[in-house]
């Protein structure tokens, strides 16, 4: 009887080593997050401060060499006080904060839109969506994005190659944290959801122009598509009035940050 009860247990023994070398075989990988950007990328820096009604700060480091166009078009919204009095709309802790383009109203705040600058758009950035990072948000459209930017609160990966991140946060990931774990609920009239409560508002953003200088270095001259150095005040009507001035698809929340996204 003894005997029998040792067969069956190295038997069972050596059914669990081989169900054991089976499942090992079936891991799935870990998926491999953008690289850590070149520093030859990151060598040019703007520096800007989200300023809130409050009179907490976050202060960023913007890469122009990284992202050139969209790096510009943040810069110039800000200089032209398009930020001030908008919100955080879209707050969803360990994932990201949104804001730039509703005021506190919930109306929301249209401008033109840029080319999205990520790999899934034929445009290199090798900027990982890692905590403290600063991206810009659009809809299905690639091209869609405008004013609209997110500030990750924890990793996603998953949406790197897929949104056009531009920069970091160096100070005040304290505000972000404390922006995060606001209460927030659904606009069923707007049909947003992840909204404050209570208006989470930016006072303004502010440029340091000491660190501007260095976005004119990071344009590209080699293909006409490929944006400008940032024009005059006197010339930015003029630059403005020559833009399409078709109606861009209304950065709807359930299409920002894409359909494909594993919220």
């Amino acid at each position: 009887m003894k005997k029998s009860i040792s067969i069956i247990a190295l038997i069972l023994s050596m059914m669990m080593l081989a169900s054991c070398g089976t499942n090992s075989n079936k891991e799935t990988p870990t998926p491999t997050p953008a690289q850590t950007p070149d520093p030859e990328l990151v060598k040019n820096t703007i520096n800007a401060t989200i300023v809130m009604e409050d009179g907490d700060e976050i202060s960023l480091e913007l890469y122009p060499d990284l992202a050139p166009e969209t790096v510009e078009n943040f810069v110039e919204l800000a200089e032209d006080g398009f930020y001030d009095g908008t919100i955080f709309h879209r707050v969803i802790e360990d994932f990201m904060i949104q804001g730039g383009g509703y005021d506190e109203n919930l109306k929301e705040q249209k401008t033109d839109s840029i080319k999205g600058e990520f790999s899934a758009n034929g445009f290199e950035n090798t900027l990982s969506h890692t905590r403290g990072v600063i991206s810009m948000a659009r809809a299905q459209d690639m091209d869609s994005a405008s004013s609209q930017f997110f500030i990750m609160h924890e990793d996603a990966p998953h949406l790197d190659g897929q949104y056009a991140a531009f920069g970091m946060v160096t100070d005040g990931m304290d505000v972000v944290d404390e922006i995060a774990s606001v209460k927030t609920g659904t606009v069923a009239a707007s049909g947003m959801e992840d909204v404050p409560v209570e208006p989470v508002i930016i006072e303004t953003i502010t440029i340091d122009t000491g660190s501007s200088s260095s976005k004119k270095s990071s344009k590209s001259t080699d293909d006409e598509d490929e944006p400008t150095t940032k024009p005059s005040d006197d010339d930015e009507d003029d630059a403005d009035a020559e833009k399409d001035d078709a109606d861009e698809e209304s950065l709807n929340l359930s299409d920002i940050l894409g359909s494909g996204s594993d919220l």
